[in-house]
């Protein structure tokens, strides 16, 4: 029962998630550009954990603007 709820949630969570990026281009490509950016700096974390770093210099993009939402 809790799983086929959980199935319902996040079937509405996406169609509406779908519908406001329909009726939002703008908010669809700032979306894009923030996982583009996410990708990119992910990708400079990895670079520099396999040159030895221990400390990562990149916060989650997606962080800077809701924190708490990333590392």
């Amino acid at each position: 029962m809790f799983l086929r709820r959980n199935t319902q949630l996040l079937q509405q969570e996406l169609s509406l998630e779908a519908e406001l990026l329909e009726d939002n281009p703008e908010l669809a490509q700032t979306i894009h550009s923030f996982n583009m950016q996410e990708i990119q700096a992910q990708q400079q974390g990895l670079r520099g954990a396999l040159q030895g770093e221990s400390d990562p210099k990149n916060k989650s993009v997606w962080g800077k603007f809701f924190p708490g939402l990333g590392g």
